[in-house]
C-alpha cells in the first residue's frame, strides 16, 4: 500500500532511496532534451529518456513535446513561451514539487502552494548594444505562498529546505560545468 501525503507518493520516494542505497550508481541521473528548428525563432523540443546508472528508466509511454518561441519584438511569432519563461516555469515546478514533497516527508498538510518567479534582464547585452552588459539574467526573485492547517514554522521549513536543495535553483545559482560540441549536418 502506498503512503501518499499531499498527493505525493512517499512510498515511491522511499523505494528510490532504498534502491540507491543498494546500488549507488542509480543516483547518477541524466535528463535529456533535443530540439529541431521550426522556422523563425521556433524550436520543437522533445524530452528524451531519463537515464539512471547508465540505463534508460523511462516507461515507453513517457513522451513529452514542447514548443519554444520568442516574442515578436525579438523576431519570433510569440506562439509559445520563450526559453527564459521556460526557465522560470522550471523553477516554479521544481519549487512546487519540492515543497509538496517536503511537506509530505515532514507530515505537514498543505492546502495551497503558489510560486511566483521573476527573471530580470538588461537586454542591451543580448542585442549586442553594450558589450559590457551580460547577455544572461541579472537577477531572479521568487515568492512562495503556502496555505494549510499546519504551523507556520513547519510550512516555512518545507520552503527553506527546498531553497537549499532545489536542483533547478542550484543549476541557475551554482557554478555548473558546461561543455559543448559542434557538427555540420548533411
Amino acid at each position: 500500500m502506498s503512503n501518499i501525503k499531499n498527493g505525493v507518493n512517499l512510498t515511491d520516494i522511499e523505494n528510490l532511496v532504498n534502491g540507491i542505497k543498494e546500488n549507488p550508481g542509480l543516483a547518477n541521473v541524466q535528463f535529456q532534451a533535443k530540439s529541431t528548428w521550426g522556422g523563425s525563432t521556433k524550436a520543437n523540443v522533445e524530452i528524451g529518456p531519463c537515464i539512471a546508472g547508465g540505463q534508460d528508466i523511462s516507461p515507453p509511454t513517457r513522451k513529452f513535446k514542447m514548443v519554444v518561441d520568442e516574442p515578436g519584438v525579438l523576431g519570433g511569432e510569440d506562439s509559445a513561451p520563450n526559453p527564459v519563461e521556460y526557465l522560470a516555469a522550471a523553477l516554479c515546478g521544481c519549487l512546487t514539487a519540492g515543497i509538496a514533497t517536503n511537506a509530505g516527508l515532514f507530515d505537514v498538510q498543505l492546502d495551497k502552494i503558489e510560486v511566483e518567479v521573476a527573471v530580470n534582464f538588461d537586454i542591451h547585452g543580448v542585442l549586442g548594444l553594450n558589450k559590457q552588459t551580460p547577455s544572461g539574467p541579472l537577477s531572479l526573485h521568487y515568492k512562495v505562498k503556502l496555505g494549510g492547517p499546519g504551523a507556520a514554522e513547519a510550512m516555512e521549513r518545507c520552503k527553506t529546505t527546498i531553497d537549499r536543495k532545489s536542483p533547478i535553483k542550484n543549476a541557475i545559482h551554482l557554478p555548473l560545468q558546461v561543455t559543448t560540441d559542434f557538427e555540420l549536418l548533411p
